[in-house]
């Protein structure tokens, strides 16, 4: 701040020398030299503090403030800055919106109707069965072109039936598909490793949560590979706990390792994971089902009821966990 305070000042004086006709008005290079030093200072100024808030403004905001600073004297410089700022805190604010899509276990093609939307063409079956049955392969083609911009949980088993498909087109653009989100997915994961290690302990442990997520992401599009499941699970665990020993309190990452731990079979430390989450503030609707499943892997049925009846009777109401509670109890 003090360096483009600086800057401004001694912009200043230059348009004021300029202005009077005194001082270093008479001599028209050292005039421009001090112009075009304090614009370049200026203008770094402007794009340093911009990069605390837009990490990936670089050359071209410095190219873009330096144009405004030289063009105009000294307001071109506060312009920048305000603008700027002004226009990123917008940013940052408005993306104020509902929940807009329904995720479901099978979809229809590629998501079922948004919320408060008119649906203008009704069609019952899932992406899945389009794929076996459409003879429309321009059709089905756009379709797997739209999922790979679906969440990986939702899109993966479309996405491993396309690559089975007769057409050429439909199976390569599958199988590419379900490549780039690998290779995003453990680009990702060595980037917040690397983050990881200059970090405090409270953005440490999240990172590494979110490692562990996107090894979890991984396994959805690896699931039907034994080894790489395994592995994978292994990999997510260690990441968890790791959230978890460098920050005890992430009721997050004890919950994460908890879902992880029940697809390793470790029931005993899923029950653990998920009692522990609760005690710091995880919302019993959102553990207990899972901590119901921990009991009921380990054939602790008595465990799975005394679970179920600890979830409040609104939750109970809608499916799948309707269903779940009206077994149950």
């Amino acid at each position: 701040m003090m360096v483009l305070a600086l800057a401004l000042v001694l912009d200043f004086l230059a348009l004021a020398s300029l202005a009077a006709d005194i001082g270093i008005a008479s001599m028209p290079v050292i005039w421009l030299f001090v112009h075009v030093v304090a614009s370049i200072v200026a203008a770094a100024s402007i794009t340093f503090f911009v990069k605390q808030w837009l990490p990936d403004a670089g050359k071209p905001m410095f190219v873009y403030c330096f144009s405004l600073c030289l063009s105009v004297p000294l307001v071109g410089a506060i312009g920048s800055l305000a603008a700027l700022a002004y226009g990123i805190y917008q940013a940052n604010n408005r993306h104020e919106e509902h929940v807009y899509w329904q995720f479901t276990k099978n979809a229809d093609l590629p998501f079922t109707a948004p919320i408060n939307r008119a649906v203008s063409k009704l069609d019952s079956r899932g992406f899945v069965e389009q794929l076996e049955f459409s003879n429309d392969p321009d059709d089905l083609y756009k379709k797997v072109l739209a999922a790979g911009n679906i969440q990986n949980s939702l899109s993966v088993g479309a996405l491993k039936a396309a690559v089975k498909h007769s057409d050429d087109r439909i199976r390569l653009t599958a199988y590419q598909t379900i490549d780039k989100k690998v290779t995003f997915l453990n680009k990702q994961i060595q980037v917040l490793e690397q983050a990881a290690r200059s970090q405090g302990a409270e953005d440490q442990s999240n990172t590494w949560l979110q490692i562990a997520s996107n090894y979890w992401e991984l396994l959805t599009l690896e699931k039907d590979e034994p080894i790489a499941r395994e592995q994978l699970l292994k990999k997510a665990s260690g990441a968890a706990i790791n959230a978890i020993r460098i920050l005890p309190t992430n009721r997050n990452a004890h919950f994460t390792l908890g879902r992880i731990a029940l697809l390793q079979n470790q029931e005993r430390m899923a029950a653990v994971a998920f009692e522990r989450a609760m005690a710091l503030g995880m919302p019993i609707e959102k553990a207990m089902p899972y901590r119901a499943e921990a009991a009921f892997q380990a054939r602790d049925f008595e465990g799975v009821t005394n679970s179920i009846n600890k979830i409040d009777d609104a939750y109970k109401t809608y499916p799948p966990l309707c269903h779940l509670a009206g077994y149950w109890t």
